[in-house]
């Protein structure tokens, strides 16, 4: 045999064992997560009050962050969900009161947004992070409004969030953004991200002379 016949060989068997690798790769879902904090992407609306009854005593205006996430890939992303993995001070310690929470996709009716979902090539889906109210100092996190021993909702402060999205056929993809809610205000909302995990020495987006 010819070295030229064994190189063909080796080439023919190597692509029969990395055939589905490869094939996986090349048509695998891509997700890019973009963030805005002006419309279509974030929303300012209105909010029956209380949130979460049938029947609310009145209507407030709501601001509502978002992230926009676009499969880009070859192939449907399977199953997708995102929590809230993290919450952490600005000097980069873990804030103890939160349990990682699962954050509700901005589609229709709302009870769905809870389910993981497909997101199909080139289409683009909204995820919901919290709400900040005209006149409540609270912003719900966009979470199941059951209560679960931990807080669902951010006081006015400053926060690092880790996101993760996870799904059937991709790896996790995962972000990290700065927010800063001074709370006078329920449409002056900041946020920055944010990939590496504060700390004490690294400068936050924000500091006390810009507020």
């Amino acid at each position: 045999m010819t070295v030229a016949s064994i190189v063909v060989a080796i080439i023919a068997l190597l692509l029969v064992i990395y055939r589905d690798i490869i094939r996986d790769y090349y048509y695998r879902p891509r997700l890019v997560v973009t963030f805005s904090l002006e419309e279509p992407v974030s929303r300012i609306t209105s909010v029956g009050w209380p949130l979460g009854t049938s029947h609310p005593t009145q209507w407030k205006s709501a601001f509502w962050p978002r992230l926009r996430v676009l499969n880009s890939g070859r192939s449907v992303a399977h199953q997708c969900e995102a929590i809230i993995a993290e919450v952490r001070n600005p000097d980069g310690t873990l804030n103890k009161q939160y349990d990682p929470l699962k954050l509700r996709w901005a589609i229709a009716p709302i009870h769905k947004g809870l389910e993981p979902l497909d997101i199909a090539r080139h289409r683009q889906i909204d995820l919901n992070m919290f709400t900040t109210i005209d006149g409540e100092s609270n912003a719900p996190i966009a979470t199941f409004p059951d209560p679960v021993g931990v807080p669902l909702f951010f006081k006015p402060g400053d926060y690092w969030l880790k996101i993760v999205i996870y799904g059937g056929n991709f790896s996790p993809v995962e972000r990290g953004y700065a927010v800063h809610w001074p709370g006078e205000d329920y449409k002056k909302v900041e946020m920055q991200e944010m990939n590496r995990v504060p700390s004490s020495i690294a400068k936050w987006p924000w500091t006390i002379g810009d507020y």
